[in-house]
């Protein structure tokens, strides 16, 4: 039998749980590995940062050592300070012993131009003129126009490297390192002559570094794609047999103990599917064993119940002692009692019965409740109760096997007028909505709220209808005639008030041919 998988979705499955899963092992591995190789790559090219600093300091701090043994000016040293800042890419400042400031460079712009200065020529001009043709300065913006020449003029951004400025033809925003060093300013006799400080050198690798964390990003993203994939495909084959099980397991738990599931595999799901179809197998023998040796015995007890009746009828019309005649018709009553049970259980067997068919035909509730209220209601007279419905004047239609809808009624009516007292009162009512309601309410005896949950369970019986007669299989009848057609009963007992409910589907076909016949007269 093929089994419909149940495939809503379920943020608890083990579908989900699986696929996510994948996803996120995949995801975290693919941070642990991008950030691990940005962390290697950014302590390198921040160690390589500050070797650059500490070669251009060794270089510089000599260039400066000469400049302040030949005495020059704070102006002088701080020219030389600017040249030399542009040729190291870095900012410089010097500091004097006390680490006061002497000469700093600033702090480095983005991007620095070098200015291509030309003239205008209307006409070829002899190579040894004197009179330049080109000119190049290095600076942030371009030179002030000439008044007395017409001159072009053409920015060139001037990239930083490693070794120097690189002419490009793109305007870049580069940043500086955060790298600085401080070394010692000598003289040739090895005296210390101040300090100079050099940050916002070259940002080396940066580039890199970003382009190495863009494509982590794009790596993690595939990686936690095809980990979805394979996740999904896993998952798959690990939460279809589940369902496929459970979807087996629902409709043997409905009744269907034909239900097997069909699994070929050769794993451990295959083992299990294996294990339960053999096991599926024993229940339903077993069960069905059951139901016939009771249908069996029900049968056979039937019949010398029947002749053991009969013999007692006789016996009771002669003349006998009173004593004796009281025998008698204390034992046509517990034989009535045990005439009940058989019927009761033969009557349960065949409900429970695979090859059980009901006769469903369009039943009309409401004439129904109307039939069952005048067959009681001499009952209820006699026993001091009031009887009375609660029905709509429109027919209320279902698709039901009549017989059955009425031994239903028969159960519940029977156990409310056997358990209301005197002067109580029994309702029967019936309405429509999404469903059929019908609904039975006493003001009898109440039930017990711990007997509540086992009241339909076979030859239970109230603690406190022990002094009641009954088998305990009413109810179960009653549950599995409901069941049948696809409803199912309720009860709630409060303060000595019980009500029964069955809801059950509804005929809509019917209804709206009643609807419309009643529409046409």
């Amino acid at each position: 039998m093929k089994v419909a998988l149940f495939r809503q979705a379920n943020q608890y499955s083990i579908r989900w749980q699986l696929l996510l899963s994948y996803a996120g092992i995949a995801l975290l591995t693919a941070a642990a590995l991008t950030g691990l190789l940005l962390f290697r790559l950014d302590k390198y090219y921040d160690q390589q940062e500050r070797n650059y600093l500490q070669f251009a300091g060794q270089i510089l701090s000599r260039q400066l050592g000469r400049m302040y043994e030949d005495n020059l000016s704070a102006n002088e040293i701080q020219s030389g300070v600017d040249l030399f800042s542009f040729l190291a890419q870095a900012r410089l400042q010097v500091l004097d012993e006390n680490w006061q400031i002497v000469a700093d460079s600033g702090p480095l712009g983005e991007q620095e131009n070098i200015n291509v200065n030309f003239p205008r020529l209307d006409s070829p001009r002899p190579a040894d003129e004197s009179q330049p043709y080109l000119s190049m300065r290095p600076g942030p913006n371009p030179p002030p126009p000439d008044d007395q020449d017409e001159r072009y003029r053409y920015d060139l951004p001037l990239r930083r490297g490693a070794f120097g400025q690189i002419l490009t033809d793109q305007r870049v925003s580069e940043k500086h390192s955060d790298q600085h060093i401080t070394v010692t300013i000598r003289n040739f006799e090895g005296d210390a002559l101040g300090y100079l400080k050099l940050s916002e050198g070259p940002a080396l690798g940066r580039e890199i570094v970003q382009d190495v964390a863009e494509k982590g990003i794009f790596a993690g993203a595939i990686a936690v794609l095809i980990a979805a994939v394979a996740g999904g495909i896993a998952s798959r084959n690990i939460s279809q047999p589940v369902l496929a099980l459970a979807g087996v397991t629902r409709q043997m738990a409905a009744g269907n103990l034909a239900a097997r599931i069909e699994l070929k595999r050769g794993d451990e799901f295959g083992l299990l599917a294996t294990a339960f179809n053999v096991m599926a197998e024993r229940v339903e023998t077993m069960v069905s064993t059951l139901r016939r040796f009771v249908e069996d015995a029900a049968h056979e007890i039937n019949t010398p119940l029947t002749a053991l009746r009969t013999n007692l009828e006789l016996t009771a019309i002669d003349n006998i002692p009173e004593t004796t005649r009281t025998d008698i018709e204390q034992s046509l009553a517990e034989l009535a009692r045990l005439e009940n049970l058989t019927r009761s259980l033969l009557t349960l067997a065949r409900l429970e019965s695979p090859g059980m068919v009901l006769q469903h035909s369009s039943v009309d509730l409401t004439l129904l409740v109307r039939e069952m209220h005048e067959r009681y209601a001499s009952r209820a007279e006699q026993a001091g109760i009031t009887l009375s419905i609660d029905i709509p004047e429109t027919p209320v239609f279902i698709q039901a096997d009549q017989a059955q809808m009425t031994r239903v009624l028969d159960n519940l009516l029977d156990n409310a007028l056997k358990f209301t007292p005197a002067e109580g009162q029994v309702v029967m009512g019936l309405h429509e909505d999404d469903t059929v309601c019908l609904w039975i309410q006493d003001t009898g005896i109440g039930i017990p709220e711990d007997d509540l949950s086992r009241l339909f369970s076979r030859f239970h019986r109230g603690r406190n209808a022990a002094a009641y007669p009954g088998n305990g299989l009413g109810l179960v009848i009653t549950k599995a005639i409901v069941e049948e057609h696809g409803g199912h009963i309720e009860v709630k007992s409060q303060d000595g008030v019980t009500r029964f409910t069955v809801r059950l589907p509804v005929n809509r076909k019917a209804h709206n041919s009643d609807e419309l016949s009643n529409s046409v007269s």
